[in-house]
């Protein structure tokens, strides 16, 4: 129960030992987004099951599921393994979904957003103008020296910062 010790099991683990049914019985418990998170990061895109996981938990109306099969997609944008993503098909269910899916899945799917749209300059204006029709989900102040959430900010700080 200690979300520190979890963590640093995430850093731990061999994936390739774990099994599809071990995997979903540690994910479903869970009800801490950074644990899930690392978990993903750590762990689940390690694993021969990653892209089964990916895209049934996509699907997923749970809450932390949802967030993490939305995280397997960020983690294959970002590893550059972007074979058989078909971005429009994601930006479409992105505009469909994001506005009635629980709080942290909907986190995901705006990272999952910003990422295309930084990744992809082909995608960068669709994703920043879906953005702007999206419009903000977080509400709080954002602390100076920090990155805005939402998306047309985001997008444009992350490609100010690669240049």
């Amino acid at each position: 129960g200690n979300a520190d010790a979890m963590i640093l099991a995430t850093m731990l683990m061999a994936p390739a030992q774990l099994s599809l049914e071990e995997i979903e019985g540690m994910v479903k418990p869970l009800t801490y987004f950074r644990l899930i998170d690392e978990l993903v990061d750590n762990v689940l895109v390690r694993t021969a099951f990653a892209e089964e996981l990916r895209s049934r938990w996509m699907d997923s109306p749970k809450e932390m599921i949802g967030r993490a099969g939305w995280n397997l997609v960020i983690a294959r944008i970002l590893s550059g393994n972007t074979d058989g993503l078909d971005f429009d098909a994601l930006l479409k269910r992105i505009e469909a979904e994001i506005l009635s899916a629980p709080k942290r899945k909907q986190d995901a799917m705006n990272h999952c957003l910003v990422e295309i749209g930084v990744h992809f300059p082909e995608f960068t204006h669709k994703c920043i103008d879906l953005g702007k029709r999206l419009g903000r989900f977080d509400k709080t102040p954002v602390p100076k020296g920090c990155v805005s959430t939402y998306a047309p900010e985001w997008i444009a700080a992350a490609l100010k910062r690669k240049k």
